[in-house]
């Protein structure tokens, strides 16, 4: 097993920067919303994955994100999937969300959810897309000086999906374009990657230019040297039962910062030139630091 690791890096990216004020929703087109931005000179986002057990180590991260965020920036909680164990039954969401994270709506606080494989055994995950006002299994969000593409990756391959993010990349003009799903791209944990996610993805991933890939379901923290310019973040330590980091399966890099003995999440702090994510305990320590750059808006 894996102990804690906390190790920093500077990634330079050129990414153009103008506004957006539209919600793309999956392949049901484009809905005119609000743009969910925030009058600081960052904005703050949460990451979390794998959390709603109902049990102590959830709220013991709830508790942590709260206290982290008390003083920092906070405009959107984004969930990694799996967030209502076992089985996405409404019955569970008093205890798995309500309850832990029920001051994230009283703050007005967006919740930007996926879904994971646990979600979706109850009525393929309608209740739990209820539940968080998801407008599509895909959609994208834009958050400030970042467009989050979320994905369902219990089923890439479901038609429509791919083209649909493909040409939402292509016309995001955002600073920072960010996928968000459960399955992870990579990982050294006890599901190790996900190769028919690779096989349709990363195509996408690398002509498009997305600056971070950030998944659940492997529940721990890992994060990968950038590949191809894109930065992979495993964050799945929001409360359900550790999973140690060991050997990568093949075409795996390893991880440059992993940690395998802690619940806890992933905070990411945004302007138009600069991207800093910082992985933080359920005690509070800080595990890991890292910062995306835009030198020529900086």
């Amino acid at each position: 097993m894996r102990g804690l690791t906390a190790v920093a890096c500077s990634v330079v990216l050129l990414v153009a920067a103008t506004a957006c004020d539209s919600e793309r929703v999956g392949d049901r087109g484009v809905s005119e919303g609000p743009v969910l931005a925030s009058p600081r000179p960052a904005t703050g986002f949460v990451f979390s994955g794998d959390f709603g057990t109902g049990g102590e180590a959830e709220a013991d991260v709830s508790s942590a994100i709260r206290t982290w965020v008390d003083d920092r920036p906070f405009d959107a909680l984004v969930t990694l999937g799996d967030n209502v164990y076992s089985d996405g039954s409404p019955s569970r969401f008093d205890e798995a969300w309500n309850e832990p994270y029920g001051w994230v709506e009283d703050a007005g606080v967006p919740v930007v959810a996926s879904l994971g494989n646990h979600d979706i055994e109850t009525a393929d995950g309608r209740p739990v897309m209820d539940l968080f006002d998801m407008p599509n299994r895909w959609y994208e969000r834009r958050v400030g000086p970042v467009d989050v593409f979320v994905l369902d990756s219990n089923d890439l391959e479901e038609e429509g999906q791919m083209q649909w993010l493909s040409t939402a990349l292509a016309s995001s003009s955002a600073p920072w374009q960010v996928l968000v799903f459960h399955h992870p791209v990579y990982s050294c944990g006890k599901h190790g990657s996900t190769p028919r996610i690779q096989r349709e993805l990363l195509p996408i991933v690398a002509s498009q230019g997305v600056d971070m890939v950030v998944n659940g379901h492997d529940h721990d923290y890992q994060r990968f040297a950038p590949v191809n310019g894109t930065t992979y973040v495993v964050s799945g330590g929001g409360g359900a039962t550790l999973y140690p980091v060991g050997d990568c399966p093949a075409d795996t890099p390893d991880p440059v910062a992993w940690n395998d003995d802690v619940h806890g999440f992933l905070y990411i702090s945004a302007t138009p030139a600069e991207l800093v994510g910082t992985a933080v305990s359920a005690s509070g320590t800080v595990l890991d630091t890292f910062r995306l750059q835009q030198p020529d808006k900086g």
